[in-house]
């Protein structure tokens, strides 16, 4: 642990180093708007005045987003700060766990904890949690699980115990994601247990917590494990392999389209990973409490992507890779320790780092570019709606998402309430969803033939001698008719909204 007047004056130092970086590599995002499911939580609060506790008990996200609302209102620049902010914070207690951890030498400690916390700040593969307002929830139970773990190492006595299950309980409040926590904590502190009375005793007190909270969930939301159950009482063994299969190579590697390309990277890291360890342990790399730290949390490690490897996290999207925000404070904690164990030498660690370094800050800006983009876009059709004066407003191809970024796939309605646009006067015809606009490469631009025009994937509008629209989908075979001189009639094209009529 950090003690004395040099160890606090890095503590200091590692702080203005992580705000700062924390802020460069998420101010692309800091303008955005709200999104999808933010309207849902915008709603609650701002509409109806109660706290999400219904179907799922995560009460925490909404008085957080209360929190922001109490400072800016409907403007979402506190949100997103906070986000960001967030983020920082569980980098810094990443970085006080990582320094009660021994798992290198006493004079490598501060340096394993700086690679490993700063590795976590700028990990890529987690970023629907900074970049998504909603996405908080997974950031928000981090926290109080790095709280947690935290308080579990202090082996101080009762009152730290119970700080640490209190925050484990608040966590279990933001989100569901942390639910293995008690597991870990006993495995990161068994060798600390002298007795058999105290494994009894702690381990009484993890699961009379665990059950209070699971009868809280079941009197308050109607629900025990809701979704999470049923991926987890899932028996399609096949499946939940390739999700294991899914989820380590998302741990390493971006999500793309080919899909072949990932799987054969996978395979080859896999391997790789094998004969790392195999040559860790040959030549006994970690001896004694650092191989016993290791193997802990490689077990942690595991014990976290239990969520993940149950309902699987998209491989050509970013989509629900908040699922990983957890589970990737452990694993960038073995990153940390394999760096420093494979490079003794500084020009070595120099050279590694700045090649991480690179590799996880560019697919970061990438992940934050498709957010941005999923922003401008819920920008245009917004003000389209307040800027339609007294005309209707239609949407053909309203954007569901840009490669994992929520666009409007939910709250699009609440989002007309909260901004008081009339219901009534705007209609969605069809949503455009990431299977149909990757069959094209370019821009959607109408083609017209015989008055009549055709616009990808699936909509066909004309327009009668009598000025009246009709639009029809070929999919279902359902025509909407509106009035042309009535309606602004509005498509998205894959990069911006474009007016048809």
């Amino acid at each position: 642990m950090l003690t004395g007047k040099k160890e606090y004056s890095q503590f200091i130092t590692v702080i203005f180093l992580f705000t700062i970086t924390g802020f460069i590599l998420y101010y692309p995002v800091l303008g955005n708007t709200f999104l999808s499911d933010d309207y849902d939580s915008l709603y609650r609060i701002y509409i109806e005045k109660r706290i999400l506790y219904r179907d799922f008990l995560r009460p925490m996200i909404d008085i957080s987003f209360y929190f922001n609302y109490f400072i800016s209102g409907l403007s979402p620049g506190s949100f997103y700060v906070f986000n960001v902010v967030l983020h920082i914070i569980n980098a810094l207690l990443l970085f006080r766990f990582t320094l009660t951890l021994q798992m290198v030498g006493e004079k490598d400690q501060f340096w394993f904890a700086l690679v490993s916390s700063s590795l976590f700040l700028i990990y890529p593969f987690h970023n629907e949690s900074i970049s998504w307002l909603s996405g908080r929830l997974s950031s928000m139970a981090c926290f109080f699980a790095l709280l947690s773990l935290l308080f579990s190492v202090k082996n101080k006595g009762r009152s730290f115990i119970f700080l640490s299950i209190g925050s484990y309980l608040l966590g279990l409040l933001c989100y569901e994601s942390i639910i293995l926590l008690p597991v870990i904590i006993m495995a990161l502190n068994w060798r600390h247990y002298t007795s058999k009375q105290k494994i009894i005793s702690y381990s009484f007190c993890w699961i009379t917590a665990t059950g209070i909270y699971f009868v809280a969930r079941y009197f308050l939301s109607g629900v025990i494990t809701g979704n999470y159950g049923n991926g987890l009482a899932d028996d399609n063994f096949k499946q939940k392999l390739l999700n294991i299969g899914k989820v380590t190579g998302r741990l390493f590697l971006p999500p793309s389209e080919n899909q072949q390309l990932l799987t054969t990277l996978t395979i080859l890291l896999f391997i790789l990973l094998v004969a790392l360890h195999i040559w860790i342990f040959y030549n006994k790399i970690f001896k004694d409490i650092a191989r016993t730290g290791y193997l802990v949390i490689l077990t942690s490690l595991v014990i976290s992507l239990f969520i993940p490897f149950a309902f699987s996290i998209s491989t050509r999207t970013s989509e629900s890779d908040r699922l990983l925000y957890f589970p990737s404070c452990f694993f960038c904690i073995l990153a940390g320790s394999w760096l420093m164990v494979l490079c003794k030498k500084s020009l070595s660690r120099l050279l590694v780092s700045v090649t991480i370094i690179f590799y996880c800050v560019w697919f970061l800006e990438i992940n934050n570019q498709h957010w941005v983009r999923a922003s401008d876009a819920a920008k245009a059709i917004m003000n389209a709606c307040k800027n339609k004066e007294r005309q209707n407003v239609v949407f053909i191809n309203m954007p569901d998402e840009i490669e994992g970024a929520f666009v409007f796939r939910n709250g699009f309605r609440k989002a007309l309430i909260i901004n008081r646009i009339d219901t009534s006067s705007v209609m969605v015809f069809n949503y455009l969803k990431r299977p149909d606009y990757v069959k094209t490469v370019n821009i959607i631009i109408p083609a017209v033939k015989d008055s009549l025009l055709t616009i990808f994937p699936f909509t066909h509008v004309s327009v009668d001698s009598r000025n009246r629209v009709d639009i029809t989908s070929t999919i279902n075979n359902r025509t909407v008719t509106v009035e042309k001189e009535r309606n602004l009639i509005y498509y998205w094209n894959k990069e911006k909204l474009v007016r048809l009529f």
